[in-house]
């Protein structure tokens, strides 16, 4: 008596273990992750912002203002110094910009920022679907230095 009880007993484990799935029935209550956006490839010209150290102090971004149309990319290039970033002023770019910036800025570290970069390598940003408008960034190790900056983005 005690055969059949554990061979029906080990035949109900088995079956409330597994069996096949059906097509189109989700395999548990989770939702899947969102994809992190990718950032969008220029479409216009390419511009080229140096990151300068001269000195022991001075720290700067050659040039520090420029204009570029919506579309275009930045690349931001380390010449010299230490590590340096970009990163943009939440306050002081037009609105709408963030989602842009941050979807736009790969391997970002935090909110509107790039990851730091050495002396010889260099990063873009995509200025594709861009607002229009006035943006102002640093670079977060330096700017307390004077290493700013403001690129206005026109159509």
């Amino acid at each position: 008596m005690r055969v059949p009880a554990i061979v029906v007993g080990v035949a109900m484990l088995v079956a409330a273990c597994g069996g096949e799935k059906k097509a189109g029935t989700p395999a548990d209550n989770t939702t899947p992750a969102p994809a992190a956006p990718t950032a969008a490839a220029a479409t216009g010209a390419t511009h080229e912002i140096q990151m300068v150290q001269q000195g022991a102090t001075s720290f700067k971004f050659v040039p520090d203002n420029i204009t570029i149309k919506t579309g275009d990319a930045v690349v931001f290039k380390s010449v010299s110094g230490t590590g340096h970033d970009v990163a943009f002023y939440a306050d002081s770019i037009p609105p709408g910009a963030a989602d842009v910036l941050n979807a736009n800025i790969a391997d970002k570290p935090a909110d509107l920022a790039t990851p730091l970069i050495n002396e010889g390598q260099s990063l873009t940003v995509s200025f594709v679907g861009a607002p229009v408008g006035t943006y102002k960034f640093y670079c977060i190790p330096h700017g307390a230095m004077g290493m700013k900056g403001t690129i206005t983005v026109t159509q």
